[in-house]
């Protein structure tokens, strides 16, 4: 059963990207002959249950955009200063949301890959009264270490998943989760984190295609190796997938 409502999209795109040493926020980067962030940014537009995009930017560049910004507001696109931390920034896009929307996806810009088809698995298995989280199993060994570095015990990894984006809320859910945390000065990693913290259900959604983060600049060469592995697909599309 695919999602049939109207959502609508907040790519969070505010950060600075201190680990990633360049004098351009990572999220704006070139990556593949376009913006990073842009490549989300065109994946969601060509999602048929999407009737609209928020963009979280650093302050500066929602005041004065880049041409590539600016045309994406001019094309409808709503742009939106961050705050200090993720929580506020995702709170600040969220007040751009209109009232009449169903469900609202938070992914993460530095996030490119991300395909239609992974959205609509989450958009489908998102409810009136819970979330539903973009990840994946984790299959690595996973071991706990003290701070010198030494092991301390190895760790079940039966019932752990790696969380991703996007993240799919009942726009109102995710709405009050954010101003009860603005009134009680509360910050989380992710939206998925901050639910938990007061009490609502979030679900994993497995999702198979490739969703990294970059974080480092040698995350950069990895996603555009399987950028070109796809080719046309790839670079004339975006990365669709199927919209389910």
């Amino acid at each position: 059963m695919s999602y049939s409502g109207k959502a609508w999209a907040v790519i969070v795109a505010a950060g600075r990207g201190v680990r990633f040493g360049s004098d351009l926020p990572k999220q704006f980067i070139p990556l593949a002959g376009r913006p990073l962030a842009l490549w989300c940014v065109e994946t969601f537009l060509s999602h048929p249950d999407f009737a609209g995009i928020t963009m979280v930017v650093p302050a500066e560049y929602a005041v004065r955009p880049p041409e590539w910004l600016a045309n994406l507001r001019a094309s409808g696109i709503l742009l939106t200063a961050g705050g200090a931390e993720r929580t506020d920034s995702v709170r600040l896009g969220l007040a751009t949301v209109p009232p009449e929307t169903d469900l609202v996806a938070v992914h993460d810009g530095a996030r490119p890959l991300i395909t239609r088809a992974a959205i609509s698995r989450v958009l489908e298995l998102a409810g009136a009264n819970h979330g539903a989280v973009a990840g994946r199993r984790v299959t690595d060994s996973l071991k706990e270490i003290d701070r010198e570095g030494r092991v301390i015990r190895s760790v079940n990894r039966e019932s752990l998943w790696r969380a991703e984006t996007p993240q799919i809320f009942p726009r109102e859910l995710i709405v009050e989760a954010h101003r009860r945390a603005e009134r009680e000065g509360v910050h989380e990693s992710d939206c998925a984190a901050l639910c938990e913290r007061f009490g609502i259900e979030v679900v994993a959604v497995d999702i198979t295609d490739p969703n990294p983060k970059v974080t480092r600049s040698e995350d950069v060469d990895l996603v555009e190796a399987w950028i070109a592995r796809r080719g046309r697909e790839v670079l004339e599309g975006g990365p669709a997938g199927d919209a389910g």
